[in-house]
C-alpha cells in the first residue's frame, strides 16, 4: 500500500484523470457504434486523450517547478500515459467479450493509428503552452486545441469535401451512409507526419524550457505556425483535403449552361455533355416553378465518374450531397438520374434557409430533406405519397411529430425518414402553399405560420394517405423498409471492411479466399452481401449444391426484408442451373405474385416467359451479355415479350449495339397493362439518353395509355413532361453550351 501511495504521490491527481477516462468509456458503452472496439471508439478516445494529456502535462510542469522535481520528458510521462492508453482498451475489450467481439485486430489497428498519437499530440500542445505562456496555460492549451479542431469546420464550409484529416481525431470519413472505413496508407502516413511534427515541438519546447536551446518564443511560435501553414497549403496535393481547384483538376471538362457550371471527367463526349446539361436545365425549370424563386447565382455541379472516385475526392461514396451555402452539388454517374433534382432542390431551398449553412431552422434534417423530397417526389419510380401509404398500411408507421423533432430523423431507416418527411412536406406545400412552408422552414414555429396545431394537420395527412388501398402489399413494404440503420447493425465497420476484402478476392478469381472471408462474416452476423458472396464463390468452385443450401438456409434469417426476395430470386436461378426447372419456375411465380419490387418481379416474369417460349433459361442465366441479347431477340421475334424490354435495352447499351439499328425493331407497340406501359416507359428514357427526343416523346405518350395504376401513371406522366420539354427546348439549350477542357 505504501508503494502505491508513493507512486500516486509522484504523479499528482493521476486518479482524477483515470476516473475521467473510465467514466467516459463507460458512457461510450451505451452509444451505438462507439460501444464497439473499432473506429468510433478510437475516434472518441483520441479527442479525449489529447485534452487530458495536454492538461496533465501543463499541471505536471507546474508541480515540478513547485517541488523542484527534475522532469525527464520521456521517463516521467511514460507510466501515466501508458495508463491513459490502456484503460480504454481494457473497458472496451471487456465489454466486447461479454457481448460481441467484432475483431481484436481491426479495433487495435484503429486504436494504434488514431488514438495512440493523441498522447504525443496532446503533450506537445501542453509543453508548447508552458513554453509560450507564464499564466493561463490551460486556457491557452484549450484554445489552440479547439482551434485545431475547428479546421475541419472551415474545410467543410469553404471546400467541396465532407471527409477530414485532423491531428486531434485523425480522420473522419464523411457521411454515415458509407459503412466501410479502412486503415489506408494515406491515413498511416498522415499520423506518422503528426507524430514527427508534434514530437519535434515537444523536444524543442522542452529543451528550450531547460535552457539547453536558446530560441526566442516568437521565433519558435512563428516556425511552428509556418510549418503547419505549409502543410495545410500542400494538403490538397497530398490528398488530405480537396479544394475547388484540386477537384477541377480531375473533373476537368467544364460545361456552362444558362444556370449551371458542370464539371465532369474529360473522357466524356459532347453527347453526354448535351444530355446532362438538358437534365440540369429541365429540373431547374421545374424547381423554379415549385419554389417560386430562382437562385441568384449559377449552380456548380460536380459529376463524378464513379462512386469510388467520389469517395476519394469528396468523401461520401454512397450518398450524393449538396452544399446550399456554396451553391454546389456533388453526384456520381451511377446515381445522378435518381438524385440530381433532389440535390438541386437543396440549392433552391437556400433562398429561404437560415444560418451560415442556409438550411432549416435548428438544422432540422426532416425539414432539410423533406423539402427536397417534396420538390422531387419520386422514389424508385414510385410516387412519394404512394410509398408513404405503403409504409403506413403495412406496419411501418411512425410518429411524424417525432421525426420532425431534433435529429430523430436519423433514428429510422433512411428510406422511411426520407419518404415520410418528404410526403408530409409535400402535403403542407400542396394544401397551404410554398410561402408558408418557407417561413416554417426558416423558423420552426408551426402554429405561428399555419394557425393550427401540427397534430391536427398530421391527422388529416394520415387520412389522405389512407386513400391509397395498399393493405395487401406487405412484400413490397418489406422490400423497401425492412432494413436496419447502421446503428442497429452488428459490427458494421468491421463487416463492411471484410466484405470489401471478400469481394476483392472474388473479383480476382480467388474463390477459396473469398469463401473463407464470407464464412467468417456469417459467423459474426447474418449479412446479405456475405450470403450472396458465399453462394457465388461456391458456385464458381463447382459446388452448386452447397451454394443452393447456403441460399435456402439463409432465407429464414431475413424475414420481412428486401434481402429475402433477392435471395429467393437467386435461389431460383441456381435451381434452374442445376436442372430443377420446376422448382425454379415455382419460385419465380411466387415472386411475381408477391411483387416486392417492379424490377425484381419483372426479372422473374421474364424467366417464366423464357420457359413458356421453350428458350433455354440456363443459357440465358449463364450466358455472356451478347448471348443474352441474342436470346432476347429470338424471344421477341413473334411478338413483344414486354417483361424482357427493360433488359433488352440494358444489354443493348452494354454491348454497344448501334442505336438506329436497335430501334428499328420497335414498332406497333400495344399498351394494355402495367407491364407493357413500363416497357415503353423504359424505351422512352433510353431514347432520351440517345438524344432522340422525337421518338422519346412518342413512346412517353404511348406509356400514358394505361391509366389503371394510380401510382405509375403519375411517374409515366412525369416522364412525358420531361420528354416533351426536351423535344421543345433541346436546340435552345444546346446553342448556349460552352464546353471547355480545363487541363
Amino acid at each position: 500500500m505504501s508503494k502505491l501511495n508513493k507512486i500516486l504521490k509522484s504523479y499528482p491527481r493521476l486518479l482524477i484523470y483515470l476516473f475521467v477516462i473510465i467514466l467516459f468509456n463507460i458512457l461510450l458503452l451505451f452509444l451505438p457504434l462507439f460501444n464497439v472496439y473499432g473506429f468510433e471508439f478510437a475516434f472518441a478516445n483520441s479527442i479525449l486523450l489529447v485534452f487530458l494529456s495536454g492538461i496533465y502535462t501543463i499541471k505536471t510542469f507546474r508541480y515540478a517547478k513547485k517541488s523542484s522535481l527534475k522532469i525527464s520528458l520521456f521517463n516521467y510521462y511514460k507510466f501515466p500515459f501508458f495508463l491513459f492508453l490502456i484503460f480504454p482498451i481494457i473497458i472496451s475489450i471487456s465489454h466486447s467479450i461479454l457481448t460481441i467481439f467484432c475483431s481484436l485486430k481491426y479495433g487495435t489497428l484503429f486504436y494504434l493509428v488514431i488514438t495512440f498519437p493523441s498522447i504525443i499530440i496532446g503533450s506537445a500542445l501542453g509543453i508548447f503552452s508552458v513554453f509560450i505562456c507564464k499564466r493561463f496555460r490551460v486556457l491557452f492549451f484549450i484554445l489552440i486545441t479547439i482551434a485545431i479542431l475547428l479546421i475541419p469546420f472551415f474545410e467543410f464550409y469553404f471546400n467541396p469535401q465532407v471527409y477530414f484529416f485532423n491531428p486531434i481525431f485523425g480522420y473522419f470519413p464523411g457521411t454515415i451512409y458509407d459503412e466501410g472505413i479502412k486503415i489506408s496508407g494515406k491515413l498511416v502516413a498522415y499520423r506518422l507526419i503528426n507524430i514527427i511534427y508534434f514530437s519535434a515541438i515537444s523536444i524543442t519546447c522542452y529543451y528550450s524550457l531547460k535552457k539547453r536551446l536558446q530560441i526566442p518564443k516568437n521565433v519558435l511560435a512563428t516556425l511552428i505556425l509556418f510549418t503547419a501553414a505549409v502543410f495545410i497549403y500542400l494538403s490538397p496535393v497530398l490528398g488530405y483535403s480537396t479544394t475547388n481547384t484540386s477537384l477541377r483538376n480531375t473533373l476537368s471538362k467544364k460545361i456552362e449552361t444558362p444556370h449551371f457550371t458542370i464539371y465532369v471527367n474529360p473522357d466524356y463526349d459532347d453527347n453526354f455533355a448535351k444530355l446532362i446539361s438538358l437534365e440540369h436545365e429541365f429540373y431547374f425549370s421545374q424547381l423554379s416553378e415549385f419554389f417560386n424563386k430562382e437562385p441568384e447565382n449559377k449552380i456548380n455541379s460536380y459529376v463524378f465518374a464513379s462512386s469510388e472516385q467520389k469517395g476519394n475526392l469528396f468523401g461520401s461514396a454512397n450518398a450524393d450531397v449538396a452544399k446550399p451555402w456554396l451553391g454546389q452539388i456533388y453526384v456520381s454517374i451511377e446515381s445522378y438520374k435518381q438524385t440530381l433534382k433532389h440535390e438541386i432542390a437543396h440549392i433552391f431551398s437556400a433562398n429561404f434557409g437560415t444560418g451560415i449553412f442556409k438550411v432549416a431552422d435548428n438544422y432540422n434534417p426532416a425539414l432539410i430533406e423533406g423539402v427536397a423530397v417534396a420538390a422531387d417526389p419520386v422514389f424508385d419510380n414510385n410516387t412519394i405519397d404512394y410509398m408513404a401509404a405503403l409504409a403506413y398500411e403495412n406496419g411501418y408507421q411512425v410518429n411524424l411529430a417525432y421525426i420532425f423533432k431534433g435529429f430523430n430523423f436519423f433514428n429510422k431507416v433512411s428510406s422511411i425518414s426520407y419518404i415520410y418527411s418528404g410526403s408530409f412536406s409535400k402535403y403542407l406545400i400542396k394544401n397551404f402553399g410554398i410561402e408558408k412552408f418557407k417561413k416554417f422552414y426558416s423558423d420552426m414555429d408551426f402554429t405561428r405560420y399555419y394557425k393550427i396545431k401540427i397534430d391536427s394537420v398530421i391527422q388529416k395527412y394520415i387520412e389522405y394517405i389512407k386513400t391509397f388501398d395498399l393493405k395487401y402489399r406487405k412484400a413490397k413494404a418489406d422490400y423497401y423498409f425492412g432494413r436496419q440503420t447502421i446503428f442497429q447493425k452488428i459490427c458494421p465497420r468491421y463487416i463492411a471492411d471484410r466484405l470489401e476484402n471478400g469481394w476483392d478476392a472474388y473479383s480476382s478469381n480467388d474463390y477459396d479466399e473469398s469463401t473463407i472471408i464470407f464464412k467468417e462474416i456469417l459467423n459474426t452476423a447474418p449479412v446479405y452481401s456475405a450470403v450472396i458472396g458465399l453462394s457465388s464463390s461456391l458456385k464458381e468452385k463447382n459446388n452448386l449444391g452447397a451454394a443452393i443450401d447456403t441460399l435456402r438456409n439463409s432465407l429464414r434469417k431475413f424475414p420481412n426484408t428486401a434481402y429475402y426476395y433477392n435471395i429467393q430470386f437467386r435461389l431460383a436461378d441456381y435451381y434452374a442451373i442445376s436442372g430443377k426447372i420446376n422448382i425454379a419456375d415455382s419460385l419465380y411465380k411466387d415472386l411475381v405474385v408477391e411483387n416486392p419490387n417492379r424490377n425484381l418481379s419483372n426479372l422473374a416474369k421474364f424467366r417464366i416467359d423464357l420457359i413458356k417460349n421453350n428458350q433455354s433459361l440456363v443459357d440465358y442465366i449463364t450466358g455472356t451479355e451478347s448471348q443474352k441479347l441474342g436470346i432476347i431477340k429470338v424471344i421477341n421475334n413473334n411478338g413483344y415479350v414486354y417483361s424482357s424490354i427493360p433488359f433488352y435495352i440494358n444489354l443493348a447499351e452494354l454491348t454497344k449495339v448501334d442505336y438506329n439499328s436497335f430501334i428499328t425493331g420497335f414498332e406497333n407497340f400495344t399498351v394494355s397493362d402495367l407491364e407493357s406501359s413500363f416497357a415503353v416507359f423504359n424505351l422512352s428514357q433510353f431514347m432520351m439518353k440517345k438524344l432522340d427526343f422525337k421518338n422519346a416523346r412518342k413512346m412517353a405518350s404511348l406509356a400514358l395509355r394505361y391509366k389503371e395504376d394510380r401510382n405509375f401513371y403519375v411517374i409515366a406522366k412525369n416522364n412525358f413532361v420531361k420528354a416533351n420539354w426536351f423535344y421543345y427546348n433541346a436546340d435552345k439549350i444546346f446553342s448556349t453550351l460552352i464546353i471547355t477542357n480545363l487541363n
